[in-house]
């Protein structure tokens, strides 16, 4: 626990510990806020990942890391914020709440920690993707230097926030020796900065890179302006830095002057996780644009479509109506008739090519020629006086729609297999072999 001077806990008030002043739900909303963008903006990297792209790497793996990380800082923040007193003065928090603050804090340094570092190890194995296939030696050392500055200060703030007193039990205990403990704000100012340079690294690596890239300018630009969100965690991080100098080295009413500092923690981590995964989401939100694309030009047909309808509509309610050649408009009504031209056009007679028609309208229009065939086939047998009770012409496919009933299906198929190959043109579209002809029809 951080050493407090004599005549600085004489110059605390006196506790309130049934009103304390608190201040108020900023950590929560904040908090709240942030990590539902985060953890739609992961799953969305999933899904792009998994369902669009077919593919799962291991920057995937990382975000995942670090998004658990994250709901576990956010989870440990307001839990202390509600139950344990961060929201309020050091002095209004009861002396049996002071153990479970700090063992929380000192998790939460933890988690904090985890979750920056598996943040750009994402980023980092990203990178790495980009440049592999490039071959950029420079590139690649840099990237190298990154990702073991990365791996070693996860390492050593891990073990600082964990063993910053020996044993790790006077951190939490109240009224622990003294010189047992290093100084925690001059260590966690040095874990702040040095993140600081970290995420910055982080952010600048990547750019001259896509710079140098073969693409279009336009979006060129826009791979450089995702990549350049990372400034903004830095920005939260030099802020979240701030908050640790002034309440840990200037002042010593702990919680009330960390409460901002976990605010700029939740900021700087959950901005953190979205800028790494925006790089990833291309696919996906192309996607979406052209769905909503397709929607609005749906839309604007069907209002384009009613606008002309309601056109058609006013201009008749204005009392003009058109007959023929006759107008009527008004009181003053003219009329005016025309005499319509008329236009004979010729249109030759072209046998149209079966195969290009469907097979429906190719058996329709074989039933419609053979019942023609059977017209001028019935007209012959009529003059020569024949009345056969077997007549195929008779009893067939005259009465259209009435099924065969008096004679056989094979005699009725030869009947019209002989009249059509006695039939004028020499063609025979029925023919019992033709693919599409009457044993097609009939045969359903």
């Amino acid at each position: 626990m951080r050493y407090v001077p004599p005549e600085v806990l004489l110059s605390f008030p006196t506790p309130n510990y049934d009103d304390p002043v608190t201040r108020g739900h900023a950590l929560l909303v904040v908090n709240s806020i942030f990590v539902a963008l985060t953890v739609v903006v992961v799953c969305m990297r999933m899904y792009t990942r998994i369902y669009l792209k077919r593919w799962f790497g291991v920057d995937d793996v990382f975000i995942l890391l670090a998004l658990v990380f994250t709901l576990g800082l956010t989870a440990a923040v307001l839990l202390a914020n509600r139950n344990f007193g961060w929201d309020r003065h050091i002095y209004d928090i009861p002396l049996t709440q002071i153990e479970p603050t700090l063992k929380i804090g000192m998790a939460a340094k933890v988690l904090f920690v985890a979750a920056a570092s598996f943040t750009r190890l994402s980023l980092l194995s990203l990178y790495y993707r980009l440049v592999y296939n490039a071959r950029i030696r420079g590139y690649i050392w840099a990237i190298h230097a990154n990702t073991a500055f990365t791996v070693a200060i996860f390492i050593a703030f891990v073990f600082l926030a964990v063993f910053l007193c020996t044993p790790v039990k006077n951190y939490w205990m109240f009224g622990s020796p003294p010189n047992t403990c290093l100084d925690e704000g001059i260590a966690t100012m040095f874990a702040g900065v040095t993140n600081c340079i970290a995420d910055l690294a982080c952010t600048v690596v990547p750019i001259p890179l896509v710079a140098r890239l073969e693409m279009p300018f336009r979006q060129r630009v826009a791979i450089i302006f995702l990549f350049s969100l990372g400034f903004i965690v830095t920005i939260a991080g030099i802020v979240r830095t701030w908050f640790v100098y002034k309440a840990l080295i200037l002042e010593y009413d702990t919680t009330w002057y960390s409460y901002p500092l976990w605010i700029a923690a939740a900021v700087e981590i959950d901005i953190g996780v979205i800028c790494a995964s925006a790089p990833v989401l291309k696919p996906l939100l192309s996607k979406i644009s052209l769905n909503l694309s397709a929607i609005s030009s749906r839309l604007s047909s069907l209002r384009s479509g009613y606008g002309s309808r309601s056109g058609g509509l006013t201009s008749r309610s204005n009392g003009t109506r058109s007959d023929g050649g006759t107008t009527l408009q008004g009181t003053n009504a003219t009329t005016s008739k025309t005499r319509p031209e008329r236009r004979t056009e010729v249109t030759p007679n072209v046998e149209p090519n079966l195969n290009d028609i469907p097979i429906e309208l190719n058996q329709w229009e074989d039933v419609e020629r053979g019942r023609k065939h059977l017209s001028q086939a019935e007209s012959c047998q009529a003059n020569l006086g024949s009345n056969s009770e077997n007549s195929s012409v008779e009893h067939g496919i005259l009465d259209r729609g009435r099924p065969m009933s008096r004679i056989s299906e094979d005699d009725h198929r030869t009947q019209i297999a002989r009249v059509m190959t006695q039939s004028s043109d020499g063609i025979s579209p029925i023919s019992p072999s033709s693919p599409r002809g009457f044993n097609r029809f009939y045969a359903r």
